[in-house]
This record gives C-alpha cells, structure tokens and sequence, in this order.
C-alpha cells in the first residue's frame, strides 16, 4: 500500500498511527533478496509492531528475549524447549513483521 492508502485504511479503522520512517527503510531492504534484520527496534517501532503484528504470547517472550539479546540457546533453557522450536517461533515472528510491515495491520 502506498502511503496514503495506508493512512485513509487505518483511519477508517479508526487507527491513525503512522509507520515509523526507520520501518519504511527496512521495508525497502527486506525487498532485496539475501536482505534479513535483527531485533534492534526502536521503541516506537516496537510499539507498532506489538500492536499490530498479532503476536502470540510465546512470540512476545521470544521477541522480548531477543531485544535483550539473548541467544538461542538461552531463550530455549528459558521457556523449557529445544533450540530448534526457538528458530522456528523467530522465523514466524520475522514473517509476521514482514507483513504487518508491507500490508499494515
């Protein structure tokens, strides 16, 4: 969506919350294939995405745990699972902040 059509959608929504122009530059990186990003969110973007990426509870541990910098490793021994279910929860976690970051919310 262009950015009018995103700002007329979330007004209609009753949302008026305007992308943060740092997740506008990222947008265009993750368009380039290979391109892929941490979790080194500013505080506003962190907001945005917590509210509008519809995250699950575990996805908002791990995304939590990652913004501190845990490792893998670490975060597994924290919630009680194995190393790959981490990867696999980071991965969903990445392709819902894809789309809250291409579609909107």
């Amino acid at each position: 969506m262009q950015d009018k059509e995103l700002l007329l959608y979330q007004e209609q929504k009753g949302k008026t919350m305007e992308r943060p122009k740092t997740v506008k530059q990222l947008e265009k990186l993750l368009v380039e294939k290979g391109k892929h990003f941490d979790f080194k969110f500013t505080d506003n973007e962190y907001k945005y995405f917590m509210e509008n990426a519809r995250f699950t509870e575990i996805e908002k541990k791990v995304l939590n745990l990652r913004r501190e910098e845990k490792t893998i490793v670490a975060i597994a021994l924290k919630l009680g699972t194995c190393e790959s279910n981490v990867n696999k929860i980071i991965k969903r976690i990445k392709r819902k902040i894809v789309m809250c970051i291409m579609f909107g919310d």
